[in-house]
This record gives structure tokens, C-alpha cells and sequence, in this order.
């Protein structure tokens, strides 16, 4: 949900979730996105993503949700650049939805998620609940179309994870967190949590 103005970069900051929120779940229309990573290497990638309304039941997997795609769904290119403070080189276009899918139905590295959309405060957050291999990881993010400084963290936030380049949808397509969620919760009930403060003061909010 950005409304982002300032070209070909995304500002944006990102976080661990154990739950997903009531303020999620109040989301009337959902989406869900599936995407694909034809590239990825050393911070830059380049991404086919379809998006569309979140099916009510059923439609887990990526050949599942592939088959729902219609003329009323979105496709984009992506092409991305390594992210620094924060800020991330980020070149979108349109893409015929129906050949997008087709493009992510016969690649080998997909993503596959629901996103929630909701307003918080001055910030409009969505929350992904990732599918199949990355399940049951739930990442909250926040963008502006500036960088993201000065930030009201809500409650349901457990750690960043904005420079912690495991959560990048990238790695996640090569190395589904299913895989690694034991390791991670692990470190992060050991360690504690961690957020960035280099972009200005935190504060923590409940919600």
C-alpha cells in the first residue's frame, strides 16, 4: 500500500511477526501474491510478480493460486538493487497478468503470500503471511516515499529484520524459512530482539 514518490527507489523497514494481528485480520480485501525470482545475486534481482484477490478457502500452493489468475489480476517486472539504510533500488513495470503468470508458473525460485493492508497512525503497514515452504512466516513492513525515520512500532512487531537479508523475498525463494524457523526463533529467544537506530528514534506502541 505505497505511496511512494520518489522514483525508483522504495524506503521501507521490516519485522518479525509470531502472530498475525487483529488489525491484519480486519483487512476486507486481501491479496495474494505470487511471485517469481529469475535472478538473485549479491543484493540485486530481478522479479515477476501476479497479484490478485486472496481466495476465501483453499489455494496454498503456487500452481494452486497460479490457476486463479484472470485479466483483473496485476503483473509487473521488478528489477532491484542491494539495499543501504533502509533504501533499496527499485525499477517496476507492467506486465500482462496472464503472461506473468505463465512466466512465474515455469520458474523454479517462487514466493507465494497473503498480504494484509491496514492504516496505523500516520503509516499505512501491510503484514505477509508467506505459503508452502516459508510458512508460517508473518512479516510486517511500513514505506514512505521517503526514508523511514522517526517510526511508531506497533506491538505485534517482535524484531527487525530490515538488514537481515534472510527475510528478502529473493533469499526466501533459494531458501524457503521452513527450513531455518527452528534456528532463527532459537537466536531470537537467546539474543532478544533487535531494531534499527540509525533512522532516528523508536517508538514502541501498543496495538
Amino acid at each position: 500500500m505505497s505511496e511512494s514518490d520518489g522514483g525508483d527507489f522504495e524506503f521501507e523497514r521490516k519485522f518479525f511477526v509470531r502472530e498475525l494481528p487483529a488489525s491484519a485480520l480486519s483487512d476486507p480485501t486481501p491479496a495474494v501474491i505470487v511471485q517469481a525470482y529469475l535472478f538473485a545475486a549479491d543484493g540485486y534481482a530481478v522479479r515477476v510478480r501476479v497479484q490478485g484477490p486472496a481466495p476465501r478457502s483453499g489455494g496454498d500452493t503456487s500452481a494452486q493460486l497460479l490457476e486463479a489468475v484472470g485479466e483483473e489480476w496485476i503483473g509487473t517486472m521488478t528489477a532491484k538493487g542491494p539495499a543501504i539504510g533502509g533504501t533499496r533500488y527499485e525499477a517496476e513495470r507492467e506486465l500482462d497478468p496472464l503472461v506473468a503468470a505463465e512466466i512465474v508458473r515455469r520458474s523454479e525460485h517462487v514466493v507465494a503470500k497473503v498480504r494484509y493492508s491496514m492504516w496505523l497512525g500516520e503509516d499505512g503497514w501491510i503484514i505477509d503471511r508467506f505459503l508452502g515452504g516459508n510458512a508460517p512466516l508473518l512479516l510486517a513492513e511500513v514505506e514512505r516515499a521517503s526514508p523511514v525515520v522517526g517510526l511508531a512500532i506497533p506491538s505485534f512487531c517482535v524484531s527487525e529484520v530490515s538488514e537481515d537479508d534472510r527475510f528478502r523475498n529473493e533469499y526466501l525463494a533459494h531458501q524457503p524459512f521452513g527450513a531455518w524457523v527452528g534456528e532463527y526463533v532459537r537466536d531470537l529467544d537467546r539474543l532478544g530482539p533487535t531494531f534499527v537506530d540509525t533512522l532516528g528514534s523508536n517508538r514502541f506502541e501498543d496495538t
